[in-house]
């Protein structure tokens, strides 16, 4: 199955509202395309960069997205991609 992730949805600086969708402990700070597809790729995702997006609550914010082969549920997913980035940053 086919799923769009925003860096907005793994960002530990935006609010709920403003798109985040784990918890704040498991996020993290401004996270970068290549990182989130980095991490996707290690967890067997087939990930795919599209540069000139922009998330629809902040359309006028160019941030990307990345488009993954999930085999998890979404939020699992999100949560073990942010904590692989978070490990290949410390």
């Amino acid at each position: 199955m086919k799923t769009v992730i925003w860096p907005v949805y793994i960002d530990s600086k935006k609010t709920r509202g403003e798109g985040r969708k784990i918890s704040k402990e498991d996020a993290v700070s401004s996270p970068k395309l290549r990182e989130i597809s980095k991490a996707a790729e290690k967890l067997g995702m087939t990930p795919k960069i599209e540069k000139n997006k922009a998330y629809p609550r902040s359309w006028w914010e160019v941030s990307g997205r990345v488009i993954v082969d999930r085999n998890l549920p979404k939020l699992e997913a999100l949560i073990k991609i942010s904590n692989m980035i978070r490990g290949s940053r410390s």
